[in-house]
């Protein structure tokens, strides 16, 4: 009973069982022996399948691709085949055109089988064929597939994909629930390219990677293009510019998450030309000489991962940043999930684990963005405060003083002849008039709240008077590090970051 009155436990039991009832629907087959067929030269005839020109072999080895085949193959059905009330249909998932016999009988065609391809007319990658009532034996049953294929671009090395009977139904529901749950990752993906979007139209924009938005694209077509199969059966020639599409998105993502993580690090171009030209060759190299398109396209991601699994290392070694290394094991275990399950990785796997890997990218720049934001209204307070001490300075003009103190020894100066400061270690440089300096034994932090309120820090080293800045200008020279530059009454300039620009000029003014 306690069971019972767990409503939660119920949603997930029944969420569970419709799942489960879903897919072992969707896979109740019947397939035809696939380790022993007999296949012959096509012509428009049946063949005798004993010719001396007929061979035994597998049927993801039989080939018609730039030639017809006759294929003859024996489907073993039980008993309950035939107590069952439910219309059938015979499957063929093959990149060619068909004409299927069961048991002598004709079932029908898809596309026009030819031995030439003038003649041939295209038929459907993924097709099915009704089965009359009565057709069916328990036992065995013969099945005779005629196949042509010579609208081809691409030469696959197993063109022939299954061969089964079952309850008559849409050929794409014997992928089961995966083209759903694919859909639902889909939708993921999209819904977080749409929220990268709506911050790059925020005041916050630059702080959004483009990088990143072109990453999630890309896994969105690339998704698409993959369920194009489970959505709808389409031409067989449509296949290959399918395959091509999968195969072009991935390259581009596994060399782009590289792009992406090399300029997060920040190196120089270099750096990222030594780095880039070696992976960008060896990963064609493997793709172009790899058998299968799913090994291709595991490849074509995972070698430029396991390459940003180096570099973020690296970069961990150097600076000791938490983002590195959380980045270098999630890499890590994308390039370990493709290695442990090579030729099946790409699946529903492969796009769950570039869900995640995306997701904690977005979740590091979302983080980013929070402490950004806390950062401006710390810096609009600061603002607001130095407004107030303006204020009151301008009311009592009363001359100020700071103490330096070297050891046993001390010296006082005045405030008004500090033009501006800047940090460097455990001191701060004090600028004076007349081209003095004197060292502050302190921080940055400390030395503000003794000094008057026309006194600002413009960046995160630097705090100027602003009574001492005769013009602000944006640096034009971008060798030169800082977005814009205080020109000061001694002829010095002092940087000045962008999120402090207008709250600067609008003080000056």
């Amino acid at each position: 009973m306690q069971y019972c009155d767990n409503w939660h436990l119920r949603v997930i039991f029944c969420t569970l069982l419709l799942l489960a009832s879903a897919n072992s629907l969707a896979r109740d087959w019947a397939h035809i022996n696939y380790q022993q067929i007999r296949v012959c030269p096509g012509g428009e005839v049946i063949p005798n399948f004993e010719d001396d020109a007929c061979t035994t072999q597998s049927f993801f080895s039989a080939d018609p691709q730039g030639r017809a085949i006759w294929i003859e193959a024996s489907l073993h059905l039980s008993e309950r085949w035939q107590e069952g009330a439910e219309p059938l249909a015979f499957y063929l998932f093959a990149k060619a055109s068909s004409k299927v016999y069961l048991n002598g009988r004709l079932l029908g065609t898809n596309g026009r089988v030819s031995q030439d391809g003038e003649h041939e007319l295209a038929g459907r990658m993924d097709t099915r064929f009704y089965v009359p009532p009565g057709l069916i034996r328990t036992g065995e049953n013969r099945v005779v597939i005629h196949l042509s294929s010579h609208q081809s671009i691409l030469r696959l090395s197993s063109p022939l994909h299954l061969a089964a009977l079952g309850k008559y139904q849409n050929s794409t529901d014997y992928f089961g629930i995966e083209p759903h749950m694919q859909l639902s990752v889909l939708c993921i993906l999209l819904l977080g390219g749409l929220y990268l979007l709506m911050l790059r139209l925020s005041p916050l924009r630059a702080k959004i990677p483009s990088g990143l938005i072109w990453l999630i694209g890309i896994a969105v077509v690339q998704l698409a293009a993959e369920q194009l199969r489970g959505w709808f059966s389409y031409p067989y020639p449509l296949h290959d510019v399918r395959l091509v599409l999968i195969l072009v998105c991935a390259m581009t993502f596994g060399f782009g998450l590289l792009v992406y993580l090399l300029r997060l690090c920040q190196f120089d171009t270099k750096v990222k030309l030594s780095v880039l030209a070696p992976v960008i060759g060896l990963t064609s190299m493997l793709v172009f000489f790899s058998p299968g398109f799913d090994l291709k396209t595991t490849l074509a991601v995972s070698i430029p991962a396991l390459a940003g699994v180096g570099v973020a290392c690296w970069y961990y070694y150097r600076h000791r940043t938490g983002k590195a290394l959380l980045f270098a094991a999630t890499l890590g275990v994308f390039v370990m999930a493709a290695m442990l399950s090579l030729q099946s990785f790409h699946s529903l796997l492969f796009y769950v684990m570039v869900t995640l890997l995306l997701g904690v990218l977005l979740g590091m720049h979302i983080r980013q963005l929070g402490e950004l934001q806390i950062q401006t209204m710390a810096d609009q307070q600061a603002i607001a405060k130095l407004q107030v001490k303006l204020s009151q300075l301008n009311k009592t003009g009363t001359q100020q003083y700071l103490t330096l103190t070297f050891g046993s020894a001390a010296e006082r100066i005045d405030v008004g002849q500090i033009l501006w400061c800047r940090a460097a270690g455990d001191y701060v440089e004090l600028h004076l008039d007349g081209g003095k300096e004197r060292l502050y034994s302190g921080t940055l932090k400390s030395l503000i709240d003794k000094l008057p309120g026309t006194f600002m820090q413009v960046h995160r080293s630097y705090l100027v008077d602003l009574d001492k800045v005769r013009r602000v200008a944006l640096n034009k020279d971008k060798m030169e590090s800082g977005y814009a530059f205080l020109y000061l009454s001694d002829g010095n300039r002092v940087p000045v970051s962008r999120r402090l620009l207008g709250q600067v000029r609008g003080t000056i003014e």
